[in-house]
Protein backbone atom coordinates (compact mmCIF):
# COMPACT_ATOMS: atom_id res chain seq x y z
CA UNK A 1 0.00 0.00 0.00
CA UNK A 2 2.91 2.37 0.87
CA UNK A 3 6.24 2.15 0.55
CA UNK A 4 9.33 4.52 0.40
CA UNK A 5 11.16 5.71 -2.43
CA UNK A 6 13.92 7.87 -1.01
CA UNK A 7 16.18 5.56 1.20
CA UNK A 8 18.62 6.98 3.40
CA UNK A 9 21.63 4.64 3.27
CA UNK A 10 24.97 5.52 4.80
CA UNK A 11 25.48 8.73 6.93
CA UNK A 12 22.79 11.20 6.35
CA UNK A 13 22.33 15.05 8.29
CA UNK A 14 20.35 18.06 7.32
CA UNK A 15 17.28 18.39 5.35
CA UNK A 16 16.43 15.50 3.00
CA UNK A 17 13.22 15.14 0.99
CA UNK A 18 11.55 12.18 1.78
CA UNK A 19 9.48 10.04 -0.88
CA UNK A 20 6.54 7.60 -0.99
CA UNK A 21 4.74 5.22 -3.59
CA UNK A 22 1.48 4.63 -2.77
CA UNK A 23 -1.61 2.25 -4.02
CA UNK A 24 -4.57 3.82 -5.46
CA UNK A 25 -6.62 3.16 -2.40
CA UNK A 26 -4.27 5.21 0.03
CA UNK A 27 -5.67 8.54 0.12
CA UNK A 28 -3.45 10.10 2.66
CA UNK A 29 -0.10 9.30 4.36
CA UNK A 30 1.08 10.48 7.86
CA UNK A 31 4.92 10.74 8.19
CA UNK A 32 6.39 10.62 11.51
CA UNK A 33 10.10 11.39 12.45
CA UNK A 34 10.99 9.24 15.77
CA UNK A 35 7.24 9.40 17.29
CA UNK A 36 6.26 12.54 16.16
CA UNK A 37 3.93 13.79 13.40
CA UNK A 38 6.14 15.82 10.71
CA UNK A 39 3.75 15.43 7.63
CA UNK A 40 0.58 14.73 6.00
CA UNK A 41 0.91 14.13 2.51
CA UNK A 42 -0.94 13.17 -0.23
CA UNK A 43 -0.40 12.44 -3.84
CA UNK A 44 2.61 13.02 -4.88
CA UNK A 45 3.83 12.24 -1.59
CA UNK A 46 6.34 14.23 -0.96
CA UNK A 47 7.97 16.22 1.72
CA UNK A 48 11.34 18.20 2.99
CA UNK A 49 11.92 16.62 7.17
CA UNK A 50 14.83 17.96 8.93
CA UNK A 51 16.69 15.29 10.35
CA UNK A 52 18.91 18.60 12.06
CA UNK A 53 22.34 19.47 11.99
CA UNK A 54 23.75 17.02 15.10
CA UNK A 55 23.78 13.29 13.54
CA UNK A 56 21.58 10.70 15.45
CA UNK A 57 19.81 7.92 14.51
CA UNK A 58 16.23 8.52 13.40
CA UNK A 59 12.73 6.28 12.49
CA UNK A 60 11.08 7.58 9.96
CA UNK A 61 7.61 6.02 9.42
CA UNK A 62 4.65 6.13 6.75
CA UNK A 63 1.08 4.96 8.05
CA UNK A 64 -1.52 5.38 4.63
CA UNK A 65 -4.94 5.45 5.20
CA UNK A 66 -7.82 5.51 2.96
CA UNK A 67 -10.62 8.02 2.09
CA UNK A 68 -12.78 7.07 5.58
CA UNK A 69 -9.49 7.43 7.95
CA UNK A 70 -8.69 3.19 8.21
CA UNK A 71 -5.15 2.40 8.20
CA UNK A 72 -4.38 0.71 5.13
CA UNK A 73 -0.36 -0.01 5.70
CA UNK A 74 2.72 1.26 7.19
CA UNK A 75 6.30 1.34 5.89
CA UNK A 76 9.15 2.07 8.15
CA UNK A 77 12.75 2.98 7.82
CA UNK A 78 15.63 3.31 9.92
CA UNK A 79 18.33 6.36 9.16
CA UNK A 80 21.74 6.65 10.83
CA UNK A 81 21.71 3.18 11.96
CA UNK A 82 23.74 0.34 11.30
CA UNK A 83 22.64 -1.02 7.42
CA UNK A 84 23.54 -2.09 3.98
CA UNK A 85 24.95 0.01 2.05
CA UNK A 86 22.27 -0.61 -0.23
CA UNK A 87 18.05 -0.83 -0.29
CA UNK A 88 15.16 -0.91 -1.83
CA UNK A 89 11.39 -1.18 -1.80
CA UNK A 90 9.06 -3.45 -3.26
CA UNK A 91 5.32 -2.23 -4.01
CA UNK A 92 2.19 -4.13 -5.82
CA UNK A 93 -0.33 -2.13 -7.50
CA UNK A 94 -3.73 -3.45 -7.44
CA UNK A 95 -5.62 -5.58 -5.72
CA UNK A 96 -9.02 -5.91 -3.52
CA UNK A 97 -11.20 -8.13 -5.20
CA UNK A 98 -9.35 -9.16 -8.14
CA UNK A 99 -6.03 -9.62 -7.82
CA UNK A 100 -2.77 -7.33 -8.19
CA UNK A 101 -1.53 -6.96 -11.55
CA UNK A 102 2.12 -5.04 -11.79
CA UNK A 103 4.71 -4.38 -8.98
CA UNK A 104 7.18 -1.70 -8.56
CA UNK A 105 10.29 -1.59 -7.33
CA UNK A 106 13.14 1.56 -6.34
CA UNK A 107 16.33 0.90 -4.78
CA UNK A 108 19.50 2.99 -3.64
CA UNK A 109 22.61 1.80 -3.14
CA UNK A 110 26.35 3.91 -2.00
CA UNK A 111 28.01 2.19 -4.97
CA UNK A 112 25.83 3.64 -7.45
CA UNK A 113 22.41 4.09 -9.04
CA UNK A 114 22.73 1.37 -12.06
CA UNK A 115 22.83 -2.69 -10.51
CA UNK A 116 24.17 -5.10 -12.38
CA UNK A 117 21.31 -7.25 -12.24
CA UNK A 118 17.90 -7.25 -11.15
CA UNK A 119 15.92 -10.61 -10.39
CA UNK A 120 12.41 -10.65 -9.47
CA UNK A 121 10.20 -14.04 -8.75
CA UNK A 122 7.06 -14.89 -8.22
CA UNK A 123 7.03 -18.33 -6.30
CA UNK A 124 9.95 -18.97 -7.38
CA UNK A 125 9.60 -18.28 -11.03
CA UNK A 126 11.83 -15.62 -12.26
CA UNK A 127 9.80 -12.95 -13.86
CA UNK A 128 11.17 -10.37 -17.12
CA UNK A 129 11.93 -7.39 -16.01
CA UNK A 130 12.07 -4.87 -18.56
CA UNK A 131 10.93 -1.82 -16.27
CA UNK A 132 11.50 -1.44 -13.18
CA UNK A 133 8.31 0.64 -12.38
CA UNK A 134 6.14 -1.68 -14.21
CA UNK A 135 7.18 -5.90 -13.57
CA UNK A 136 4.04 -7.63 -15.12
CA UNK A 137 3.12 -10.21 -12.41
CA UNK A 138 1.79 -13.74 -13.27
CA UNK A 139 -2.17 -14.43 -13.63
CA UNK A 140 -2.98 -16.00 -9.85
CA UNK A 141 -5.63 -17.07 -7.30
CA UNK A 142 -5.50 -13.94 -4.87
CA UNK A 143 -7.42 -16.41 -2.26
CA UNK A 144 -3.97 -17.91 -1.78
CA UNK A 145 -0.20 -16.88 -0.48
CA UNK A 146 2.06 -16.20 -3.10
CA UNK A 147 5.66 -14.67 -2.63
CA UNK A 148 7.38 -12.01 -4.90
CA UNK A 149 11.28 -11.67 -4.24
CA UNK A 150 13.60 -9.03 -5.58
CA UNK A 151 17.25 -9.29 -5.22
CA UNK A 152 19.77 -6.49 -6.87
CA UNK A 153 23.49 -6.79 -7.14
CA UNK A 154 25.26 -3.83 -7.31
CA UNK A 155 29.07 -5.49 -7.74
CA UNK A 156 31.71 -5.67 -5.02
CA UNK A 157 29.67 -7.39 -2.63
CA UNK A 158 26.90 -4.99 -2.28
CA UNK A 159 23.38 -6.60 -2.55
CA UNK A 160 20.00 -6.03 -1.18
CA UNK A 161 16.95 -8.03 -1.25
CA UNK A 162 13.01 -7.84 -0.40
CA UNK A 163 10.46 -9.91 -0.39
CA UNK A 164 6.44 -9.58 0.12
CA UNK A 165 3.29 -11.93 0.44
CA UNK A 166 0.91 -11.50 -2.44
CA UNK A 167 -2.84 -12.32 -1.85
CA UNK A 168 -4.08 -14.89 0.73
CA UNK A 169 -7.54 -15.12 2.66
CA UNK A 170 -6.74 -12.05 5.26
CA UNK A 171 -3.64 -9.81 5.01
CA UNK A 172 -1.95 -10.07 8.62
CA UNK A 173 1.94 -9.03 9.36
CA UNK A 174 3.86 -10.69 11.64
CA UNK A 175 6.86 -9.69 13.12
CA UNK A 176 9.59 -10.45 14.91
CA UNK A 177 11.87 -7.93 15.38
CA UNK A 178 15.40 -7.83 17.19
CA UNK A 179 17.66 -4.63 18.57
CA UNK A 180 21.46 -5.37 18.96
CA UNK A 181 22.45 -3.76 22.25
CA UNK A 182 26.73 -3.67 22.93
CA UNK A 183 27.60 -3.69 26.24
CA UNK A 184 30.72 -3.79 28.23
CA UNK A 185 31.52 -6.28 31.04
CA UNK A 186 33.41 -4.74 33.72
CA UNK A 187 36.77 -6.63 34.92
CA UNK A 188 36.25 -9.46 36.77
CA UNK A 189 32.26 -9.57 36.02
CA UNK A 190 30.02 -12.09 34.19
CA UNK A 191 26.99 -11.60 32.28
CA UNK A 192 24.05 -13.71 33.11
CA UNK A 193 22.02 -15.99 30.74
CA UNK A 194 19.63 -14.31 28.35
CA UNK A 195 16.71 -15.74 30.69
CA UNK A 196 18.59 -14.18 33.39
CA UNK A 197 18.91 -10.61 32.47
CA UNK A 198 15.68 -9.73 32.84
CA UNK A 199 14.74 -5.87 33.98
CA UNK A 200 18.75 -5.13 33.30
CA UNK A 201 17.87 -3.38 30.02
CA UNK A 202 15.09 -0.86 29.25
CA UNK A 203 13.74 1.61 27.15
CA UNK A 204 11.11 4.50 27.97
CA UNK A 205 11.17 3.12 31.24
CA UNK A 206 9.61 -0.27 30.23
CA UNK A 207 11.80 -3.41 30.73
CA UNK A 208 13.15 -5.12 27.69
CA UNK A 209 12.95 -8.61 27.09
CA UNK A 210 16.39 -10.74 25.96
CA UNK A 211 16.45 -12.98 23.37
CA UNK A 212 20.25 -13.94 23.17
CA UNK A 213 23.83 -12.91 24.27
CA UNK A 214 26.65 -13.36 22.42
CA UNK A 215 30.31 -12.48 22.10
CA UNK A 216 31.71 -13.76 18.56
CA UNK A 217 34.48 -11.42 16.48
CA UNK A 218 34.96 -7.89 16.73
CA UNK A 219 35.23 -5.55 13.71
CA UNK A 220 37.42 -2.78 13.75
CA UNK A 221 37.74 0.41 10.98
CA UNK A 222 40.57 2.33 10.90
CA UNK A 223 40.84 5.79 9.63
CA UNK A 224 43.67 7.37 8.55
CA UNK A 225 45.17 10.33 7.32
CA UNK A 226 47.31 11.39 5.42
CA UNK A 227 50.34 12.20 7.67
CA UNK A 228 49.88 8.55 9.30
CA UNK A 229 52.52 6.57 6.70
CA UNK A 230 55.54 9.17 7.37
CA UNK A 231 54.94 8.60 11.12
CA UNK A 232 54.80 5.01 10.55
CA UNK A 233 57.95 4.96 8.91
CA UNK A 234 59.81 6.77 11.47
CA UNK A 235 58.63 4.46 13.99
CA UNK A 236 59.46 1.39 11.98
CA UNK A 237 63.35 2.83 11.97
CA UNK A 238 63.42 3.36 15.52
CA UNK A 239 61.61 0.18 16.31
CA UNK A 240 64.51 -1.73 14.90
CA UNK A 241 67.09 0.11 16.53
CA UNK A 242 65.30 -0.51 20.04
CA UNK A 243 65.28 -4.58 18.95
CA UNK A 244 68.72 -4.54 18.30
CA UNK A 245 69.40 -3.09 21.44
CA UNK A 246 67.04 -5.24 23.62
CA UNK A 247 68.88 -8.12 21.77
CA UNK A 248 71.79 -6.97 22.99
CA UNK A 249 70.83 -6.82 26.74
CA UNK A 250 69.03 -9.95 26.78
CA UNK A 251 72.03 -12.04 25.65
CA UNK A 252 74.06 -10.64 28.90
CA UNK A 253 71.15 -10.38 31.21
CA UNK A 254 69.67 -13.37 32.99
CA UNK A 255 65.97 -14.51 31.63
CA UNK A 256 63.10 -12.61 33.35
CA UNK A 257 59.51 -12.99 33.71
CA UNK A 258 57.57 -10.42 31.10
CA UNK A 259 55.71 -7.95 33.07
CA UNK A 260 53.87 -7.19 30.03
CA UNK A 261 50.14 -9.03 29.92
CA UNK A 262 50.11 -10.82 26.78
CA UNK A 263 48.26 -9.91 23.62
CA UNK A 264 43.96 -11.02 23.93
CA UNK A 265 43.48 -13.96 21.37
CA UNK A 266 40.69 -12.63 19.75
CA UNK A 267 39.01 -12.88 16.19
CA UNK A 268 39.47 -9.29 14.66
CA UNK A 269 37.96 -8.41 11.60
CA UNK A 270 39.79 -5.02 9.81
CA UNK A 271 39.37 -2.77 7.64
CA UNK A 272 40.80 0.75 6.77
CA UNK A 273 38.67 4.12 5.74
CA UNK A 274 40.15 7.01 4.44
CA UNK A 275 39.07 10.50 4.99
CA UNK A 276 38.74 11.53 1.69
CA UNK A 277 34.90 11.55 -0.19
CA UNK A 278 33.96 10.90 -3.77
CA UNK A 279 31.05 13.21 -3.99
CA UNK A 280 29.22 12.94 -6.78
CA UNK A 281 24.67 13.78 -7.49
CA UNK A 282 22.39 10.87 -7.71
CA UNK A 283 19.05 11.36 -9.30
CA UNK A 284 17.38 11.27 -5.32
CA UNK A 285 20.31 13.26 -3.60
CA UNK A 286 24.07 13.72 -3.42
CA UNK A 287 26.11 10.85 -2.24
CA UNK A 288 29.60 10.63 -0.42
CA UNK A 289 31.46 7.68 -0.81
CA UNK A 290 34.59 7.25 1.32
CA UNK A 291 37.42 5.71 0.14
CA UNK A 292 37.96 1.89 1.68
CA UNK A 293 39.14 -1.06 1.85
CA UNK A 294 38.25 -4.77 1.75
CA UNK A 295 37.38 -6.40 5.03
CA UNK A 296 40.49 -8.82 6.35
CA UNK A 297 40.41 -11.38 9.65
CA UNK A 298 44.16 -11.62 8.67
CA UNK A 299 45.20 -7.96 9.63
CA UNK A 300 46.86 -7.05 12.78
CA UNK A 301 47.16 -3.66 13.99
CA UNK A 302 51.02 -3.64 14.48
CA UNK A 303 53.60 -1.92 13.00
CA UNK A 304 54.61 -4.54 10.59
CA UNK A 305 51.42 -4.73 9.21
CA UNK A 306 50.61 -0.75 9.49
CA UNK A 307 53.91 -0.29 7.38
CA UNK A 308 52.77 -3.11 4.09
CA UNK A 309 49.70 -1.33 4.21
CA UNK A 310 51.56 1.58 3.33
CA UNK A 311 51.62 0.78 -0.62
CA UNK A 312 47.25 0.92 0.29
CA UNK A 313 47.45 4.57 0.95
CA UNK A 314 45.71 6.73 -1.12
CA UNK A 315 47.36 9.37 -3.14
CA UNK A 316 44.71 12.38 -2.15
CA UNK A 317 47.62 15.53 -1.73
CA UNK A 318 45.89 18.60 -2.48
CA UNK A 319 41.74 17.46 -1.40
CA UNK A 320 40.51 18.34 2.29
CA UNK A 321 40.32 15.66 4.71
CA UNK A 322 36.64 14.90 6.49
CA UNK A 323 38.43 13.07 9.82
CA UNK A 324 35.14 13.82 11.90
CA UNK A 325 32.69 12.56 8.64
CA UNK A 326 34.29 9.48 7.89
CA UNK A 327 34.94 8.53 11.64
CA UNK A 328 30.95 8.89 11.43
CA UNK A 329 30.58 6.51 8.24
CA UNK A 330 33.05 4.07 9.76
CA UNK A 331 31.36 3.53 13.46
CA UNK A 332 27.87 2.83 10.80
CA UNK A 333 30.11 0.73 8.65
CA UNK A 334 31.77 -0.95 11.85
CA UNK A 335 28.15 -1.65 13.49
CA UNK A 336 26.96 -2.69 10.33
CA UNK A 337 27.43 -6.82 10.92
CA UNK A 338 26.04 -6.17 14.68
CA UNK A 339 29.01 -7.75 16.06
CA UNK A 340 31.55 -6.34 18.67
CA UNK A 341 32.92 -3.06 17.08
CA UNK A 342 34.97 -0.45 17.93
CA UNK A 343 36.59 2.53 15.58
CA UNK A 344 40.49 3.54 15.83
CA UNK A 345 41.19 7.26 14.33
CA UNK A 346 44.97 7.12 13.82
CA UNK A 347 46.10 11.01 13.37
CA UNK A 348 49.40 11.79 12.12
CA UNK A 349 51.59 15.37 12.75
CA UNK A 350 49.99 17.17 9.74
CA UNK A 351 46.35 16.30 10.11
CA UNK A 352 43.46 18.81 9.82
CA UNK A 353 39.82 18.27 9.34
CA UNK A 354 37.29 19.84 7.12
CA UNK A 355 34.31 18.04 7.85
CA UNK A 356 30.94 18.87 7.72
CA UNK A 357 30.16 17.72 11.36
CA UNK A 358 32.60 18.52 14.02
CA UNK A 359 34.80 15.81 16.49
CA UNK A 360 32.64 16.21 19.47
CA UNK A 361 29.12 15.75 17.59
CA UNK A 362 30.82 12.79 15.39
CA UNK A 363 31.98 11.71 19.35
CA UNK A 364 28.32 11.74 20.52
CA UNK A 365 26.88 10.10 17.52
CA UNK A 366 28.93 6.90 18.05
CA UNK A 367 28.15 7.40 21.53
CA UNK A 368 24.79 7.23 20.43
CA UNK A 369 24.83 3.70 18.37
CA UNK A 370 27.25 2.06 20.65
CA UNK A 371 30.21 2.35 19.08
CA UNK A 372 33.71 2.47 20.99
CA UNK A 373 36.28 5.28 19.53
CA UNK A 374 40.08 5.52 20.20
CA UNK A 375 41.77 8.31 18.92
CA UNK A 376 46.11 7.47 18.81
CA UNK A 377 48.47 10.76 17.73
CA UNK A 378 51.00 9.19 16.18
CA UNK A 379 54.61 11.02 16.96
CA UNK A 380 56.02 12.37 20.04
CA UNK A 381 54.51 15.83 19.80
CA UNK A 382 50.50 15.28 19.87
CA UNK A 383 48.79 15.81 16.53
CA UNK A 384 46.86 19.50 16.75
CA UNK A 385 43.89 17.93 15.53
CA UNK A 386 43.65 15.22 18.75
CA UNK A 387 42.63 17.98 21.33
CA UNK A 388 39.58 17.78 19.79
CA UNK A 389 38.57 14.19 20.39
CA UNK A 390 37.49 13.04 23.34
CA UNK A 391 40.25 10.59 25.30
CA UNK A 392 43.35 11.04 22.59
CA UNK A 393 45.82 9.32 23.48
CA UNK A 394 49.70 10.16 22.28
CA UNK A 395 51.63 6.96 20.71
CA UNK A 396 55.34 7.91 20.31
CA UNK A 397 56.72 4.26 19.45
CA UNK A 398 56.00 0.97 18.46
CA UNK A 399 56.22 -0.56 22.19
CA UNK A 400 53.73 2.45 23.05
CA UNK A 401 51.02 1.13 19.85
CA UNK A 402 52.03 -2.41 21.03
CA UNK A 403 50.29 -1.37 24.52
CA UNK A 404 47.43 1.02 22.83
CA UNK A 405 46.42 -2.33 20.28
CA UNK A 406 46.39 -4.42 23.49
CA UNK A 407 44.20 -1.89 25.46
CA UNK A 408 41.84 -1.86 22.48
CA UNK A 409 41.41 -5.58 22.16
CA UNK A 410 41.40 -6.38 26.17
CA UNK A 411 38.42 -3.60 25.98
CA UNK A 412 37.01 -5.24 22.84
CA UNK A 413 36.82 -8.93 24.32
CA UNK A 414 34.78 -7.71 27.54
CA UNK A 415 31.81 -6.57 24.82
CA UNK A 416 28.68 -8.35 24.42
CA UNK A 417 25.81 -7.77 22.08
CA UNK A 418 22.68 -8.33 23.78
CA UNK A 419 19.25 -8.72 21.56
CA UNK A 420 16.50 -7.56 22.67
CA UNK A 421 12.98 -8.07 21.82
CA UNK A 422 11.51 -5.28 19.76
CA UNK A 423 12.73 -2.57 17.40
CA UNK A 424 14.35 0.71 19.42
CA UNK A 425 16.57 3.89 19.01
CA UNK A 426 20.08 2.52 20.39
CA UNK A 427 20.16 5.82 22.26
CA UNK A 428 16.11 4.99 23.53
CA UNK A 429 17.63 1.88 25.36
CA UNK A 430 19.25 2.18 28.76
CA UNK A 431 20.25 0.14 31.59
CA UNK A 432 17.57 -0.69 34.21
CA UNK A 433 17.62 -1.04 38.24
CA UNK A 434 18.94 -4.62 38.16
CA UNK A 435 21.91 -4.49 36.16
CA UNK A 436 25.28 -4.55 37.60
CA UNK A 437 28.62 -5.34 36.21
CA UNK A 438 27.83 -3.72 32.85
CA UNK A 439 27.80 -0.90 30.92
CA UNK A 440 26.28 0.53 27.50
CA UNK A 441 29.30 0.09 25.16
CA UNK A 442 30.74 3.43 24.08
Amino acid sequence: MVSFVSLFVGFVVGIVNVQLMATAEVHRVELFLDGQVVAELREPYSRPVDLGCEPAPHELVAVAYDERGRVLSSARQWVNRPRATADLSLLVDGGGESPPRTARLVWRALAGEVPRSIAVSFDGVMLPVTNPQRIELPEHDPTHVHLLRADIDFGRGVVASAEMIVGGPSRVEARSELSAIPLSVDEGAALPAAEDLAGWLEAGGRPLEVAAVEDGPVDVVVVGERSVPEALKRFGRRSRRSRRSRAESTATAPAMPSEAPAPVALDVRLRFLWPVATIWTQSAMVANNFLASSSSDEARLDIDWLKARHGDWPNWSGTSERLADAVAVAALTAAEGNRRRAVVLVLGPSAKDDSLVTAEETARFLGRIGVPLYVWSLGETPSPESSRWPAPRTIASAADLDTAVRDLTTAAARQRIVWVEGSHLPQDVELGPLAKGIRLAR
